[in-house]
């Protein structure tokens, strides 16, 4: 058995919070030892909430470091390109951090930025101002969201929109984009497919840095058709460390009816696309691109 201590030593008078971690997950991780992991509850937060992108926004650049953004700024350049768009002005859609927006603003695009955690949208614009670049972030929820005007282009990346669980959600989304949308403005978004979701091994990662410990596991939940991932992470403020407890879900629904609700929000549907190519997307598909247009000038 191995013990991991953090927070440690303990405040005087202040009991330690012993967390035991899922056992059979996180032994397959560690390789047969069992760490059990202790955390003071002085000086530090135990973040109760489990709503996603709350403790973990803090590292998130850090863990996801080699997310392809810039594979996939080509890829919507080239998709705007083959479909005769040339948009100014885009509205990143669950931007996060504001990977995606930062590079559209780099690129020379007027860039909006909206997003439900308001720990991701402070991240995002600190990058923005340490970067001299002028980005609007603005909270909201993606399911149903306005702005105060209208943009040439959206897009949105990362299977973010696979966290819209229920079809009304996501039926939602997509008139939100519409009215947000100029006469003639495209929609890009990229979805994981029920494939790809269902077939992800039910594993537990560990990622760990000088100021963070987070426990990452994935599941697939048949009955519910969702894909789960339950973070429990450790953050060292201070020299004090506090804990984040999330729940991340995603579910898949078949392109076809993400097609048809496009359409019933207005848009026409120009293209489903394997990832990366001008390939149309099959049952193999991992990771589904749409472009869909609204129609006018």
């Amino acid at each position: 058995m191995r013990v991991l201590c953090v927070g440690s030593p303990f405040p005087s008078g202040t009991e330690g919070l012993l967390t035991s971690l899922d056992e059979h997950n996180h032994n397959k991780a560690v390789s047969g030892n069992m760490y059990i992991v202790l955390m003071t509850t002085c000086g530090g937060v135990h973040l109760t909430s489990k709503l996603p992108y709350t403790g973990f926004a803090k590292v998130y650049d850090e863990i996801m470091a080699d997310v392809p953004y810039d594979r996939w700024l080509d890829y919507i350049g080239f998709l705007w390109s083959a479909h005769g768009f040339s948009p100014v002005s885009v509205l990143d859609l669950a931007c996060g951090t504001g990977n995606m927006s930062l590079r559209l603003a780099r690129s020379g695009y007027l860039v909006t930025g909206i997003d439900r955690s308001q720990q991701m949208l402070e991240v995002a614009r600190q990058k923005a101002r340490d970067e001299g670049l002028y980005i609007s972030f603005i909270k909201g929820s993606m399911e149903d969201f306005t702005v105060d005007r209208q943009f040439d282009a959206a897009v949105c990346v990362f299977d973010s929109l696979n966290y819209l669980l229920e079809a009304p959600d996501v039926q939602s989304c997509f008139k939100s984009v519409f009215n947000a949308l100029s006469p003639g403005g495209c929609f890009v978004f990229d979805v994981n497919t029920r494939f790809r979701l269902s077939t992800i091994p039910t594993d537990t990662s560990i990622y760990q840095g000088p100021r963070y410990f987070v426990v990452w596991r994935d599941s697939w939940d048949e009955r519910h058709e969702w894909w789960q991932v339950n973070l429990t992470g450790f953050l060292k403020c201070n020299g004090v460390w506090s804990r984040f407890d999330e729940i991340h879900r995603e579910r898949a629904f078949p392109l076809e009816s993400l097609s048809d609700w496009l359409e019933a929000a207005g848009f026409v549907v120009k293209g489903i696309y394997e990832s990366n190519t001008l390939k149309p997307a099959s049952e193999t598909t991992l990771r589904a691109y749409f472009v869909a247009w609204k129609p006018g000038s």
